[in-house]
């Protein structure tokens, strides 16, 4: 679980298909709670918008102790749903969708969440320290829009694993500006400090990307209760020798708590294959 810089069960899974021309989208989501904490403070999300062929993935983790963290990352997915359902019934009455729809509708729904969780933070002194990192898949037909803060990830699988975003955190943002070395980054104990997330300034520095899905790809969102678990290597490993996407998720929660679960475990995972 992630902390700020300055700042000291739930288990779920469902599997989902769509045909979108010329592609065929699978995915699946779980969450579990690990073998250490109490609580599970990740939220995913994995949702399809009715006549629109839009999808949203989500995966949320809360910061700021149990109760503000869960509460963060349960703001987080509940905006972002509602924020991309008003944009597609504002371009099915009649605005369309346009070039930019994907990345403008993704931007202003992390907007809206983190207004609302600001919002929140203000009216609750107990949750005046929660923020969630959150990464998030906006999909029409063969294009997407990514999204993320802090250090919840994106890989995209095709041949070779290879990592989409880069963590927003403390040691990340040293390494970047040469003011650590690698082997400085590898052994700090402060990995888990991070830099950016929702809730935490009126206006949050957002990184959004266009992606052109192709067939045989597989993105994979997750919380760092993944990825301080399981290697890269591994994830790559049981992508290769499981191809539904419903058994890769199982399996990628499984291998963190069978490496300690020192941390809540949240995973979406996205196929696309020839239609």
């Amino acid at each position: 679980m992630p902390s700020v810089a300055g700042w000291p069960v739930l288990n779920l899974a469902w599997l989902i298909t769509v045909t979108s021309p010329c592609l065929r989208l699978h995915y699946a989501a779980g969450s579990d709670r690990g073998r250490v904490r109490a609580q599970n403070e990740d939220r995913v999300l994995a949702s399809e918008f009715e006549h629109s062929e839009v999808i949203l993935l989500v995966v949320a983790d809360g910061v700021g102790g149990h109760a503000g963290g869960e509460v963060a990352s349960q703001l987080c997915i509940e905006q972002l749903q509602l924020s991309v359902d008003k944009a597609v019934l504002q371009a099915r009455s009649g605005g369309g969708y346009g070039e930019h729809w994907l990345t403008q509708t993704l931007q202003q729904a992390v907007l809206d969440a983190n207004q609302k969780i600001i919002q929140q933070r203000k009216q609750q002194a107990a949750l005046a320290n929660m923020a969630t990192t959150m990464v998030a898949l906006l999909i029409k037909q063969q294009t997407a829009a990514l999204c993320h803060l802090g250090d919840s990830r994106c890989y995209c699988y095709m041949q070779k694993l290879q990592q989409l975003t880069t963590d927003h955190s403390l040691l990340q943002d040293m390494l970047n500006n040469a003011e650590i070395d690698q082997q400085t980054f590898e052994l700090s104990p402060l990995h888990h400090v991070i830099s950016r997330a929702l809730g935490l300034h009126a206006q949050p520095k957002l990184e959004l990307q266009t992606i052109k899905l192709q067939a045989d790809q597989r993105y994979l969102l997750c919380s760092d209760g993944l990825t301080d678990s399981v290697s890269d290597a591994q994830i790559q490993y049981v992508l290769e020798q499981f191809r539904d996407v419903d058994q890769s998720v199982d399996e990628l929660i499984k291998l963190a708590n069978d490496h300690g679960g020192p941390d809540n475990i949240s995973v979406v995972l996205l196929s696309v294959d020839d239609g």
